[in-house]
């Protein structure tokens, strides 16, 4: 197929579209990637790919080596380790050493919404994203099935050299780590309940197939420090990778002493640093379109202008307090967003997941509403943030309907490297709303 303009695709893949071949195609893959591993979450994934141009392989690469210049930079990080709450504080004195990165091993994804075909930046982490474990298998399986549908029409999956095999070694090397390890644990809270239960599962068994190393599955209440070793059901671990966000941790910190304990006497035995969060998480969002810090960073003139394109502007409502009233004084903040009430987005600072978002086209349109949603909330835990609106992509419904929905794009970053994308689809305002989400792949055509 000489066409290989996106839209074109699009429009060609849809076309030929059957839902009983997409439903073949998802049982074909069901068990190879644990997608029903936890029937009451099942891995949902999208019946059409986000295609895009080639040209954003460069955009998308330049783009990582970007945010992960600015991450490394020491003023971010030592500024960053000032947001780690007094609990998981491995020092006393604030705002403490740098938070440790190895930006040539590494892991994490940046998540994107393009606005005229200018990818702007929405969240990021510095930690493994949901699904990282298996993306690449279900990148390529779902590569064979859209030539399937497309014969002739060879997609782009993995970027700079990369295949399913090599990224999914990437991971399993960090888990690894220097070598000696017979047992490692993969820990979340009720990790059984989790939609990513079965990508849990997935990696637990290609660390047993390719390394010979055990993997197991654990609540971080059930693991144990004693004699100078963390032990879990009677066993021996030399490895921890943690998938508990430190929203969860801090939410059950009475009940998770002996894991902070843990972490705090052993933290090498981590396969990547808790503190990490605090690199990617919304406040980090903050430092990255203040143009002070920016200032203060060590990277190119060049790098802060691009930073300031990439980035919304992101800020900390405390910031806009009125000292008398003790509230956000509303039109301070519009002024500093540059826009109307209903161009910005309210999160909070203590959640994930897009739970709790506000979203100000329909929650704050008017400047009374958006005055009465801050008075509701606590400003100390939420940032606004000047709203990118995701774009649409058509999905098909049956009988030749289809069915706009919204999209993001995540790219996702090994050592330092964005190796391949993917995204979700969704109904509603913003990501992770169920039921109607799923992962989509991402190809460049």
């Amino acid at each position: 197929m000489a066409q290989t303009d996106a839209s074109m695709l699009q429009e060609a893949y849809l076309d030929r579209y059957r839902p009983d071949r997409f439903l073949d195609f998802y049982a074909s893959i069901q068990n190879e990637l644990h997608l029903l591993a936890n029937p009451g979450r099942i891995i949902p994934v999208s019946p059409v790919p986000i295609l895009l141009d080639r040209r954003y392989e460069e955009v998308f690469s330049t783009l990582t080596n970007l945010l992960w210049r600015a991450v490394g930079a020491e003023t971010f990080r030592q500024r960053s380790a000032a947001h780690i709450p007094d609990p998981l504080r491995t020092v006393s004195d604030r705002p403490g050493p740098p938070i440790p990165f190895d930006r040539d091993r590494n892991i994490g994804c940046v998540d994107l919404h393009l606005l005229d075909g200018m990818p702007r930046l929405i969240e990021f982490m510095v930690l493994p994203p949901g699904m990282v474990g298996i993306y690449p298998g279900l990148l390529a399986r779902y590569g064979e099935f859209f030539e399937e549908v497309l014969p002739g029409c060879s997609p782009r999956i993995f970027l700079d050299g990369e295949n399913r095999e090599s990224c999914e070694a990437l991971l399993q090397e960090h888990i690894v780590g220097s070598g000696g390890v017979e047992r490692f644990v993969i820990v979340d809270w009720e990790p059984h309940r989790q939609i990513t239960y079965g990508e849990f599962q997935y990696v637990a068994e290609g660390m047993e197939k390719k390394w010979g190393v055990q993997g197991l599955i654990a609540d971080p209440r059930e693991l144990v420090w004693k004699q100078d070793r963390v032990w879990l059901r009677g066993l021996p671990v030399d490895r921890i990778l943690n998938r508990l966000t430190l929203v969860d941790w801090l939410a059950h910190g009475d009940l998770l002493r002996e894991y902070t304990r843990i972490f705090k006497e052993f933290p090498q035995g981590f396969v990547y640093h808790p503190h990490l969060w605090y690199l990617g998480d919304k406040a980090s969002l903050t430092l990255l379109s203040d143009s002070s810090l920016l200032g203060e960073m060590k990277i190119s003139d060049e790098d802060r202008q691009a930073l300031a394109e990439l980035v919304p502007a992101t800020v900390l409502l405390p910031d806009f307090l009125d000292a008398k009233k003790g509230l956000v004084d509303v039109t301070k903040l519009l002024d500093r967003m540059g826009g109307g009430p209903g161009e910005i987005v309210l999160k909070p600072l203590s959640s994930h997941a897009s739970k709790g978002v506000v979203y100000g086209p329909e929650d704050t349109p008017t400047v009374e509403k958006l005055r009465a949603v801050l008075r509701g909330i606590d400003p100390h835990e939420h940032v606004a943030m000047k709203l990118v609106p995701p774009p649409e992509i058509p999905v098909p419904r049956g009988s030749g309907e289809r069915e706009l929905w919204r999209s993001d794009i995540r790219l996702f970053v090994l050592n330092g490297r964005c190796l391949f994308a993917g995204g979700r689809i969704y109904l509603g305002n913003y990501t992770n709303q169920t039921p109607c989400r799923a992962f989509a792949p991402l190809f460049f055509v």
